[in-house]
C-alpha cells in the first residue's frame, strides 16, 4: 500500500492534492488518508477484498529524521521505532458494530519508482546508484473479506504516542459502498 502511495503523483496524493485514497491492490483496496482525516469512502464491485491499515508509518531514503533510513536494516528499524509509542492494545477496529482483530506488520523493502511530481519533491525514477528510492513500513492492518452489497463502516479509532513521547490520538470512519455492475 505505502509503495502505491508514494508514487502517486501529489495532485493525486494524500500527501499532497488530495484528503483521501482509496488504493488499488489488485482484487484489493486501501483505504488511505493523511493524519488528521477523519472519513473516507470508498466503492468497490462485489468481491473486493479490503485492506484496512488501521495505522502505519514508513521510513525511506528520501526523509529526513526521524524516518530516514540508508538500507532496509534500517528502514524497517526506522518504521518500527517511530511507531514505538503506539501497541496492539491502542488500535481499535470496529467493523458494522463487529470488533475485528488487528496485526502488527513491518514490511520489507519497496523500490520506489518515483513520478515527475512527486510528494517528496525529488527527481523523478528510481534515484541516483548511490542512494536508490527505498521504503518500508510497519503498522497494524486487517484483511477483510469481500463484503456483502450495500455499505459497511469501519471505524477506526487509536491512542499511543507518536513518534514516541508525543500523545497521539486519531480516529476515523471509512465507508465501504459495494455496488454491483461497476
Amino acid at each position: 500500500m505505502w509503495k502505491k502511495v508514494l508514487e502517486t503523483p501529489t495532485p493525486q496524493n494524500p500527501f499532497g492534492g488530495v484528503d483521501t485514497l482509496c488504493v488499488d491492490l489488485g482484487g484489493g483496496v486501501a483505504p488511505f488518508a493523511a493524519p488528521g482525516v477523519e472519513s473516507i469512502t470508498c466503492v468497490v464491485k462485489p468481491g473486493t477484498k479490503v485492506f484496512v491499515a488501521a495505522w502505519s508509518a514508513e521510513c525511506s531514503t528520501l526523509e529526513g529524521s526521524p524516518f530516514f533510513g540508508s538500507n532496509e536494516t534500517e528502514l524497517r528499524a526506522c518504521a518500527r521505532a517511530v511507531n514505538a509509542g503506539i501497541t496492539t492494545g491502542d488500535v481499535i477496529v470496529v467493523l458494522d458494530g463487529a470488533r475485528v482483530p488487528v496485526t502488527e506488520v513491518t514490511s520489507g523493502l519497496s523500490r520506489l519508482d518515483l513520478p515527475a511530481d512527486n510528494i517528496f519533491g525529488s527527481a523523478g525514477g528510481t534515484g541516483p546508484p548511490d542512494m536508490p528510492y527505498l521504503s518500508a513500513a510497519d503498522g497494524w492492518v486487517a484483511l477483510l473479506h469481500p463484503l456483502t452489497p450495500g455499505t459497511h463502516t469501519i471505524t477506526i479509532d487509536i491512542s499511543g504516542e507518536f513518534p514516541p513521547g508525543t500523545p497521539f490520538d486519531n480516529n476515523n470512519t471509512t465507508t465501504i459502498i459495494v455496488k454491483p455492475g461497476l
